[in-house]
């Protein structure tokens, strides 16, 4: 039997190329020997509302919202900006790539989502929404300054944009070795 409740987002996908070179920025930070749990290609993903344990009984009413958001709301591009951590670099628990272009067409998005889902009876976020893509989370303090030291050198940020056209559905199963994530649902946007 199919337990009735799942662990759920909604996201945009990475495409191939641009998940390489994420993966190659990644692979040149993980050399600073620093403690963290670092993303996989598979695991590469823009969040645009965590909604955590959902029951299936509400993906319907998830779905209806999305084709409602995507037949109105045209595709964008994006790009990359620069590493910054959260809280800070001098504190960092979650190591991230930020957005420049695109980030007000993201935070429009994300908000008819916030306020689509709420009429739904979803909960409304209280953070405001910060567009980013998730590299690491920090285990531990070692080789932290390392790391710190290496974003600081460089222009790490992976070049090329992104075209936002899809919104995802995707559960989340917590593995031992890690978030496995699947799409459950898409939605295009317009072109």
């Amino acid at each position: 039997m199919m337990n009735n409740v799942i662990r759920a987002f909604i996201a945009v996908e990475i495409d191939n190329q641009t998940r390489q070179k994420i993966s190659d920025l990644v692979s040149c930070l993980k050399k600073t020997g620093s403690d963290a749990k670092w993303i996989t290609e598979d695991q590469m993903h823009l969040t645009l509302k965590f909604l955590g344990n959902i029951g299936w009984d509400k993906v319907q009413k998830i779905s209806e919202t999305l084709s409602v958001i995507s037949d109105s709301f045209k595709s964008f591009k994006i790009g990359f900006s620069a590493i910054g951590a959260f809280p800070n670099l001098d504190h960092p628990r979650v190591i991230w790539l930020g957005i420049d272009k695109g980030q007000e067409s993201l935070k429009i998005l994300n908000g008819k989502i916030e306020a689509g889902l709420e009429k739904a009876g979803f909960a409304k976020e209280d953070r405001e929404f910060s567009p980013h893509l998730t590299l690491a989370r920090i285990r531990s303090p070692k080789n932290i300054s390392n790391l710190v030291k290496l974003i600081g050198e460089k222009n790490l940020t992976p070049a090329g944009e992104l075209l936002i056209d899809k919104l995802t559905l995707f559960q989340s199963a917590l593995t031992p070795k890690g978030a496995v994530y699947t799409a459950l649902l898409q939605k295009s946007l317009q072109n």
